[in-house]
């Protein structure tokens, strides 16, 4: 690392917490634009909403223990809205994971099929209109965003320095890794899921750390972006499994059946590919990664 890039690292860790709360600010403005979008399908919508919120949600988390502040009280509204618009977006994604298992079917039959398309496509509509449209929710959520932050400084002014941030990231690892250790040897699908949560703080927190070390931390967050990906679609054919027995949408128990092992042998393929990559990924203790983090915060300068 030449002078110049020496001077600018230490330069951007002096105002890392201002950067924080910059980025904190952007990304409600982001939630309450997609709100307001009229020229972007609900369903998009919903998707950039929750996906906006996990990555604002693991931000604040860098904020928790400001003296003051107002971070675990603006997390925990974020995920009531998350929690609100779950439904609706699995609501869409059983359209498409039916669509994938349509598309390869030749046991079952077309009518069958058609109408089961029909169906979720109905369902996915209603939950739309009324979950989000009738009951004011979409403008319910934006008006929270537009006062976001002014609720964000409500309290504080503090602005998290250096060895705050660094913290918080150590444990954020620390949990997913210890969480990692702590799974059976079969894995239930919530399981998987809780994983899948953890890891998805951890990329976004290092995603917004990784100016420290480009190389790094590239390679740490595309592995993690595989990961909750992967685990993202097992939650959901998880997800599909449970609907599709509790509405039937048609079929009858023979068809289910063919249905349920079909996305069970997906859900088995898509974990022979993960595990071996989790295990790989966690080779490094919370030890190892902490003192990683040191060098690069730069906590014994401090």
């Amino acid at each position: 690392m030449n002078q110049y890039n020496i001077w600018d690292l230490s330069n951007k860790l002096t105002f890392i917490g201002n950067n924080l709360l910059d980025t904190v600010s952007q990304q409600a403005e982001r939630a309450a634009y997609f709100c307001g979008a009229e020229n972007i399908p609900a369903n998009q919508k919903v998707h950039e909403l929750r996906r906006g919120f996990k990555r604002l949600r693991a931000l604040l988390r860098l904020l928790y223990g400001l003296t003051g502040g107002n971070a675990r009280i603006l997390a925990a509204d974020i995920r009531n809205y998350g929690k609100l618009l779950s439904p609706l977006r699995e609501s869409a994604v059983n359209c498409e994971l039916f669509d994938r298992l349509a598309a390869a079917n030749e046991l079952l039959p077309d009518n069958k099929i058609r109408t089961a398309k029909d169906q979720l496509a109905e369902h996915n509509r209603v939950l739309i209109q009324k979950g989000f449209y009738e009951n004011n929710l979409q403008n319910t959520i934006r008006s929270y965003f537009d006062g976001f932050n002014s609720l964000m400084f409500l309290n504080s002014k503090d602005v998290p320095g250096r060895f705050h941030i660094y913290v918080q990231v150590v444990k954020s690892y620390k949990k997913s890794y210890k969480l990692y250790q702590s799974l059976p040897a079969d894995p239930h699908p919530e399981d998987w899921h809780e994983l899948r949560k953890k890891l998805k703080r951890l990329w976004y927190q290092l995603d917004f750390i990784r100016f420290l070390h480009p190389r790094y931390f590239r390679a740490k967050t595309f592995h993690l972006n595989r990961f909750t990906d992967q685990l993202g679609e097992d939650h959901d054919m998880h997800v599909f499994i449970g609907d599709l027995f509790a509405d039937r949408f048609g079929f009858d128990d023979e068809e289910l059946e063919i249905l349920k092992n079909q996305v069970e042998n997906l859900r088995e393929m898509n974990q022979l590919k993960l595990q071996p990559r989790l295990k790989q990924f966690f080779t490094t203790t919370p030890e190892e990664f902490n003192l990683t983090l040191k060098r690069f915060f730069r906590i014994d300068t401090l």
